[in-house]
C-alpha cells in the first residue's frame, strides 16, 4: 500500500538496497525529499516503489544496474500517529 499522508502517515513502500541500513537511509531521504526533483526536469531515482512487484521487476530488469546477488527489495512499513490514537 503507497504511503498516505494525512495526520498520520501509514503504509508500506519498497526499497531496493543491499542492506537494511541501507534501506533505511534510502527510505528516509525519499520521505523527506518529497518534490522528487534534483533539478528542473530531473527526476530523482530513489530504487523506492509502492508496490513490490514493481520493485521486484526493478530489482531484476537485466538492463539496470541492481547487483541480483547483493541487492534485495526490502519493505519498510510506517504508522506515524498521534500517540493517544489506536
Amino acid at each position: 500500500m503507497p504511503i498516505v499522508h494525512s495526520d498520520r502517515i501509514s503504509g508500506t513502500i519498497y526499497v531496493i538496497a543491499d542492506s537494511a541500513g541501507t534501506a533505511q537511509r534510502i527510505a528516509l531521504d525519499y520521505l523527506h525529499d518529497k518534490t522528487d526533483y534534483k533539478a528542473e526536469g530531473e527526476v530523482r531515482s530513489y530504487g523506492v516503489h509502492d508496490h513490490q512487484a514493481d520493485a521486484d521487476r526493478e530489482l531484476h530488469n537485466r538492463y539496470g544496474s541492481y547487483d541480483t546477488d547483493r541487492d534485495h527489495v526490502y519493505a519498510i512499513s510506517l504508522d506515524i500517529r498521534i500517540a493517544d490514537e489506536n
